[in-house]
């Protein structure tokens, strides 16, 4: 199987490790998918799951111990409900990750392994839509859509070129707070830090942490308007001063989530 490099992932803890060899023609055999059914809700704890469904034979996995105590038996877990025995679900047996699921009904199914894409390796959950393993999309809005969502983009871009500068104390840092790539139509935002408190930041770019594909995914939608706000936190040198911060989208007089604006909702941000 020349040509791709592998997929590589792991558990949190590392003691799971494995990698997905992907030959040329990747896309016959391999596709992304997410699923809502009951089990894989339950099993993953969250209301959506992502996985990477792929040939048994490209899926490799080795364990590592960290103490004379462990086998590979108590580190690669595996459960089978009562109420599908047709199904494996392997995860760790020390930090708990779900790694993998298979099934064998309907019987072609059992050639194939779906890997939880959480596991993956950031890199290598990035490398997915290079792949050309993503879904497909839903079919594209009209144009009409189109051109009014093009008008609120530019009205947007108006509203953010037209804000005000704001006063802040002598001596005051600035923490600028840039969203990453892929979520347009959110601007940076700016948060003062008094002078003083010798205050050491740290804080998050961007929404899910590094997956652009999933993020454009949901941009537009109530999941990503939500995910689109951004928090940090920080604590002074000597430890005696901490603090956390929210950043959201404003117009006057209220908050709102980040996101487009219909036609007709144009602020004016010099009356706010």
């Amino acid at each position: 199987m020349p040509g791709i490099e592998p997929l590589r992932g792991s558990c949190q803890c590392g003691r799971n490790q494995y990698q997905i060899r992907l030959p040329d023609n990747v896309t016959d055999h391999a596709y992304v998918y997410f699923d809502t059914t009951r089990d894989n809700r339950r099993f993953h704890a969250s209301p959506l799951t992502a996985w990477l469904r792929v040939p048994l034979t490209w899926y490799q996995s080795h364990t590592e111990s960290y103490f004379p105590d462990e086998t590979h038996a108590t580190i690669r877990r595996i459960f089978s409900p009562h109420h599908a025995p047709h199904t494996q679900r392997v995860f760790c047996g020390y930090c708990g990750t779900p790694l993998t699921y298979w099934r064998e009904e309907p019987r072609e199914e059992a050639e194939y392994m779906s890997v939880s894409i959480g596991s993956l390796y950031g890199d290598d959950q990035r490398m997915l839509e290079d792949l050309d393993l993503l879904p497909p999309e839903t079919p594209s809005q009209s144009s009409d859509e189109e051109a009014e969502e093009e008008d609120s983009d530019g009205e947007e871009d108006e509203d953010n070129d037209e804000e005000k500068d704001v006063e802040q104390p002598e001596g005051a840092r600035q923490v600028v707070v840039t969203p990453v790539a892929t979520s347009r139509g959110s601007p940076s935002s700016n948060v003062v830090i008094p002078p003083g408190l010798g205050v050491s930041r740290s804080y998050r770019h961007g929404t899910l942490d590094g997956i652009p594909w999933f993020e454009e995914m949901i941009d537009g939608s109530r999941l990503g308007r939500l995910m689109k706000t951004r928090r940090g936190a920080g604590v002074s040198d000597d430890r005696s001063t901490s603090f956390e911060w929210e950043v959201s989208e404003w117009t006057s007089g209220e908050t709102q989530a980040a996101g487009k604006r219909k036609r007709g909702q144009h602020t004016n941000v010099e009356d706010a």
